[in-house]
Parts: C-alpha cells; structure tokens; sequence
C-alpha cells in the first residue's frame, strides 16, 4: 500500500507541473499571477505540503517524492524553454545533423525532423544568426521542409547524416478555439525552431551512430519495401493506387499516418475507429501472444529445451517481440505502454509473481512518465492510459467475459466511458462509435493487422512475394472504409462541441459509475450526472449584444460574428497550396463555438486570402448564403448575391449594414461589414485602400468602438482621417507571421496608437475574441503554460 501511494504522489505530481504556470510564478512573483484560480492553486499546494508534513516522517517521504515528480518534470522543461532560441525574423544557418524518425514525403512538399550535431550562421557576418545557430546545440531538434519539386529532390533517409543549409523561423502555431495547437506539438516533440531548406542538394555525411539511428534505418528500409510490395499488387491487378491497402499497411505495420486521405481521417475520427490506426496494446499484445504460442509449441522439440520451462521461455519471447514491434512502430506512447505492462506481466511470469491489474496499470503509468516527461502533451497518452483503465474498472467481478453479450456490453462501455475524453479532446460525439467498432475492431485486429506484419515480413525477403497479401489488405480496407462512410452518412453529425469543464467532469463521472459492476448501489443516480453537459448549452449574447471571434488564419481574414441566436461568417480564410485554412482553422472553430447553422457568409472580395476556404464551409454549410461574390467565383452557384451598399438586416437587435465603394481596384471594392450592437460596434474592412476609404468618409457611417484595420495593416490604408472618423479604441489586426509584406506596418500602427486605439494582432495573439465590451486572446488561455513567454510581457486581456 505504501509504495502505491509513493507511485501515485510521484505522478500526480508530475503531471500537476504541467498545469501550473510555474515561468509566471516563478518570474513575476505570486502578486503579478493575473488570475485568482492560480492563487487558489498555489495556497491549495501549500496547505497539502503542510499537512503531509506534518504526518511525521511518512508524509515527508511522501512530499519528498511528490517534489521529486514534479522536478522531474520542471527539470527538462526549463531546459528545454531556456535552449530555444528567441528571434524576431528569419536566419540562415549552415547545419549538420541526422534525420529523426521517417521523411513525410508528399509532392508538394516534404517535411522532416533534423537533429542538429554541429551549427553556424550562412553569413559570418550575421550576429543575430550566428547566436541563434549556436544556440541550437547541442543536438537541438529542428522540423524542416523541402519544396523543392520531386524529380529534383535528393533522396532523404532516415538515421543518416547530412549537411544542409536552412532558413529558421520562431517557433509559432496558429492559436484558435477548437483548433490543432501546432506550437503544443512542437514543445512536445521538443523542437527548437521550424524552417526549409535553402540548398537543394543536401550532403549526405554518412550513417549516424546510436542504435535510435538504427532503427531509424530500419523502419526506412522496412517503409521502401511496403512501397515497393505496393507497386506491384498495382501492377499486377492494373488497376488504380491502392489507396486504403497503403494507409492500413503502413499504419499498422510502422505507425506511419502519412498515405492516410483526409477523407479517411475523417471517417474514422467520425466513428470512432481513429485508435485503429494508432498501433494499439492490443496489437502489442497479439504479436506477443503469437511468439509465445509459437516458443511453447516448438520448444520441447529443441535439445536445448531441458532444464529450461517453456513458459519461461515463452514469456521471455513474448517480451521480445513486444518490445521489437514498438520499436519497429516508432515507439509511440501506446505500444510504449502496452510494452511496459507487457513486460512487467511476464516478468512476474519469470519470477512466479502474479500482479494486480491496478497496480500493473500504476506502474506502467509512472514508467511512460519517467521515460517521457512530455508524453502528457500527446492525446494519446490520455486516450491510451484511460482504455486500458476503463477495462480494468469493467472486467472486474466479471468472470464470463468470453460470451458475446459480455464482449459486446464491454465494447459499448468502454465507448461510452471514453466519450467524455474524446469530447473535450476533438470536439466530437461519435454516435456510430458503437457498430463501427463492433465491426473494425475484429476485422482490424484479428484480419488486417496480422496481414499488416506478414507482408512486412514478406517484403523484407522480397517485395513481390508481400504483393498479394497488400492486394488483399486494400480489398478489406476499401470494403471498411466504405461502412464507415456509409455510417458516417446514416448517423448525426459527430461535430458537437463539448460543454463546459465543470460540467464535462461531472458528465465523466456519471458515465464511469454506470460503468461499474451491477452490486455497486445508486447507479440510477449516475444518470443525474449526465444532465448538466446533456442539457446546458453554450452561452451567447443577451439580445441587442454580440460576439465577434477573430481567427488566427495567418496572412488572410475569416470572423466569427454571433448574436442571441444566428451566428455570420465574414470571409473564409486563405488556401495555400493543399493548406486550406476553411477545413483546418475555421470549421474546427465553428465546432468548438458550438455552431450548427450559419445564417450568412461575407465575402470582402475574391481574393484567395478572404475566400479560399470557402469551399470547405459550404460543403459543411450548404445552407448558408452568400454575400459578396456571384455566381461562379470560387465555386457559387445559385446562392451568391453580390455586395449591394446601402444593404442592412437586423439579427435579434444587431444591425448589419453592408459598405462598398462603386469604383477602383479590387481592393477597394471590398465589402465592407458594420455591425452595431446595444453597446459595441464593430467595422469590418476587407482589403479597403485610401481611395475607398475617402469615398466612405463621405457617404457611410464609419464610427465604431472596434475596427478590423484595412488590408492587414497595409501602408496603403489606414489614412489618418479614417482612423479619426472610426473613433475607434481597439484596432484588430489579422496578419500572418512573418509575413512578406511586412504587416502590419509600423507607421499604421502608429497612426491608430496615437488617435487612442490598442493594437492587437492575430500574429502575436492568436485568435482575438471581441465580447462584453473586452478584447481577449485565444493564445492566453493555451496549456500548457511553459513556453508563452508573452504573457509576462504584458496582458492578454484588455482591463
């Protein structure tokens, strides 16, 4: 019992570190927390520090132990903070170092992990670079990509070393409610800097030393072989790419997410199946099972089998193989855990120890967090730790599990009791979990998977003996792929956004006690629990109010405006290449913000930056009309109107009124939005220049609390009699970082600072949230809280 509770005040710890600002308690002192939750937290930890201590020496272990968890965790990550180079624009480096992990090679582009061996400035003469290189080592991790086109690429593998020069930009992620924290996933992977490469040709310096390397190599040399299998299961059938046989095959056979569509993505975050893809502890555990029934049936026949007992030597395999399929697999935190409690099992197998399910699952808990203290930033090792912790809660007093009855109540309890997890996680409610995993679960597991690792071991030996079996696998894959969007159509949409924290914990707890065995008393009362998430929905304006959300789009402009009960979208966001910010930013946004009917769409004017996603949010929205582009720009048919000024509607007491000036560049037609509440208004400028900016000064009314400044901060906008007929004490600013255009300006932010206006800017502060008479950002409120250094240089919510 002792030592359960020494594991347990070791991990809470740990992970309660990431949770606290320490940067800002530390650097500012307890009076500059900002935030009265924190005070609470930090007298809560001080009052449970006393009281341990006070219970004699046993509390004193016990708080020793706790201080030693969250070190362990406080220890890396300052170091981590402190190594990362802080700069202000682009610096060319000159780098040698190794590629991490596999090249996701697509033909746009190709991205890569590069760890960093040796590093100085391009330019000699470059001071700011020469510091920010040499701050790199040692062995810095950098995410870099190759645009160079695919003819022209040298070829790039993984646990080799190369010479490279690249352009490094500051570590940035779009910041967006609802959004995929790109800055969250580097600090995880503990990445220094991003950038691309500046040469074409990189140098290749030989293999890298280390056996990390090796495997690296290995699981290359094992992903060349899949592709080349893959290629003649298409030449042999003469029919197209084996587009679902590649995602399944490289995904259970190597981790590997890369050849997986977008729709496919879709559909398995939709029903629920997404886990499948992640190689699993189940999957783990299979292919520890099958060295282990094939070491037991083989070994009495071996002469060397005497005197050594073939559990035993089972066990000892069993251990093997697990651990040699994780490594293969890429080591994710899954089969990292699922290898752990593997071999925690069979070593009391070794030792003629039985374990506690619980205390296997503590254990193994502790382990993925001493090995990696920055596995709690990953969704998987939430997901993947609350599985395996739901089956022991359920399968206990529950000795007739081998029954269907039992297996299927199993599979709809853990989906259930994974709901409010994969809730709060992906904004999603995935109502077809249940038949889809009835389905892919056996299929994936007991068919697909065993079919993955035979072909990987086919290929090995030779890639036209893996072909059929590839064949078979894209045959399956297809046939599941195609229930799954089938099932995705019959079934409601799985976007929902999640309720509050306080309610969502409530909603867990409900659904963990109905989850327990039948003796257990008062489980109709766990239905109580449930109500708060199932019936409180989100909160919007009073009537005559409104909302505005600016979104962090990079160099574009897409915002979120909200009244009692409608909800208009001014512009779409940019499309860069495959990167359309509609699919990426801007729906994940509207799902978060509880958004299931857009009543109209603003364009500004068909530009790729104000309109490119807009395909994307009217394949999700197709009822939604609208403004500002006709019929065929960017896809419109039937439901575009153009911009008419003089044009107004009322919304539940907000008015909204269209602007646009009749003549000039495309620029200047931009529509303009002004929407005026009982107490705020707020003007919405597109890309507007001076000329119609001096149009409107004569024939609109321009005045409002808030301005969306014109054209992103351009110096051909923004004139100082526009500022001063706004009036306006806030100016928003949606610009991409580091863009090239170098928005925005400086003398435009001068002009609106100096007529009263505070500038706030979607490259600094993510997205930018307008309501109750208050500005805040999206990127204040971010965890963890580590690495935003901005919020000890000034707040991130207006006073």
């Amino acid at each position: 019992m002792a030592a359960r509770w020494l594991l347990l005040a070791w991990a809470g710890a740990a992970l309660l570190a990431w949770f606290v600002p320490w940067p800002v308690l530390v650097g500012s002192g307890l009076a500059a927390v900002g935030s009265a939750r924190y005070g609470v937290l930090v007298f809560g930890l001080g009052l449970l520090a006393l009281i341990a201590w006070r219970q004699g020496p046993s509390g004193r272990a016990l708080l020793a132990i706790a201080l030693a968890g969250a070190l362990h965790t406080l220890v890396p990550v300052a170091s981590l903070v402190d190594q990362t180079p802080v700069f202000a624009d682009r610096v060319d480096c000159r780098l040698e170092g190794k590629v991490v992990g596999l090249v996701d090679d697509r033909a746009d582009r190709r991205r890569f992990t590069f760890a960093v061996h040796a590093a100085r400035a391009a330019h000699p003469d470059d001071s700011v670079a020469s510091r920010v290189c040499q701050q790199l080592l040692p062995s810095g991790r950098l995410e870099l990509s190759d645009y160079t086109r695919p003819p022209e690429r040298v070829e790039l593998v993984a646990g080799v070393s190369y010479g490279l020069t690249a352009r490094l930009k500051p570590l940035r992620g779009h910041a967006n409610p609802g959004g995929f924290d790109y800055r969250r996933y580097l600090f995880r992977h503990q990445i220094l800097a991003t950038g691309y490469l500046r040469d074409h040709q990189p140098i290749e310096l030989g293999r890298a030393a280390g056996w990390r390397a090796q495997i690296d190599r290995w699981r290359d040399a094992a992903r060349s072989r899949l592709q080349e299998s893959l290629a003649v299961a298409e030449t042999r059938t003469a029919g197209g790419p084996l587009s679902a046989g590649a995602a399944l095959l490289h995904g259970l056979a190597l981790g590997d997410r890369g050849e997986l569509s977008d729709r496919q993505w879709e559909w398995l975050l939709a029903t629920g199946t997404n886990h499948l893809l992640a190689i699993s502890g189940l999957h783990v555990g299979m292919v520890a099972a099958l060295a282990a029934w094939l070491v037991r049936v083989g070994w009495g026949r071996l002469p060397i089998s005497r005197g050594w007992p073939a559990q035993r030597v089972a066990a000892l395999a069993a251990v093997l193989a697990a651990w040699s399929y994780a490594l293969i697999a890429g080591l994710s935190i899954p089969t990292l855990r699922a290898a752990l409690m593997l071999t925690i099992l069979l070593l009391g197998v070794l030792m003629q120890r039985r374990w506690r399910l619980l205390d296997l699952w503590l254990i193994a808990f502790v382990l993925v967090l001493v090995i990696d203290p920055y596995a709690p930033l990953g969704m998987g090792f939430w997901l993947s730790f609350a599985a395996v912790l739901l089956i022991i809660v359920m399968i206990r007093g529950r000795d007739k599990l081998w029954r269907p009855w039992e297996l299927l109540r199993l599979q709809w309890l853990l989906t259930l009791g994974l709901l409010p997890l994969t809730w709060g996680l992906f904004d999603r409610v995935a109502f077809a979990s249940l038949p889809a995993n009835l389905l892919a679960v056996p299929l994936v597991s007991m068919l697909i998977t065993p079919l993955a690792l035979l072909t990987l071991f086919l290929a090995t030996i030779s890639p036209a003996a893996a072909a059929w079996p590839a064949w078979l696998i894209d045959g399956l894959g297809e046939g599941l792929f195609a229930v799954l969007g089938w099932l995705v159509a019959v079934f409601p949409d799985s976007n929902h956004a999640p309720p509050g924290p306080l309610a969502l914990l409530l909603f867990a707890l409900g659904v963990l006690w109905l989850g327990l065995p039948r003796r257990f008393p008062g489980r109709g009362l766990a239905i109580l629990l449930l109500l708060p998430a199932l019936m409180v929905g989100s909160s919007r304006p009073a009537p005559g109010q409104f909302e505005a959300v600016v979104l962090d789009v990079g160099q574009g402009a897409a915002v979120l405006l909200q009244t009692a009960r409608h909800d208009v979208l001014y512009d779409a966001g940019p499309r860069h290449g495959r990167f359309d910010t509609g699919e990426a930013i801007v729906l994940p946004a509207l799902r978060a913000l509880d958004v299931s009917h857009l009543d109209r769409i603003v364009i500004s004017h068909a530009a790729m930056d104000h309109a490119g996603g807009l395909a994307s949010i009217r394949q999700a929205f197709p009822q939604a009309a609208v403004v500002g582009l006709t019929e065929g720009q960017f896809g419109i048919s039937g439901q575009g109107m153009p911009c008419r000024h003089g044009t107004e509607w009322l919304l539940d007491g907000v008015r909204f009124a269209l602007l646009r000036a009749p003549r000039g560049s495309a620029n200047d037609r931009s529509c303009v939005l002004r929407v005026a509440g009982q107490s705020e208004s707020l003007l919405l400028t597109g890309d507007i220049e001076a000329a119609a900016e001096h149009w409107l000064l004569r024939h609109a009314r321009l005045d409002a609390t808030t301005v969306l400044v014109p054209h992103h901060g351009s110096s051909s906008s923004s004139t100082a009699a526009f500022i001063e007929a706004t009036g306006a004490r806030r100016a928003l600013v949606s610009a991409g970082f580091l863009n090239r255009w170098g928005h925005p300006r400086e003398p435009v932010s001068a002009r609106w600072q100096a007529a009263g206006a505070t500038i706030w800017r979607t490259d600094r502060d993510g997205a930018l949230w307008l309501e109750r008479g208050r500005v805040r950002a999206e990127r204040s409120g971010l965890w963890p809280f580590a690495w935003r250094r901005s919020a000890w240089v000034r707040p991130l919510v207006e006073p």
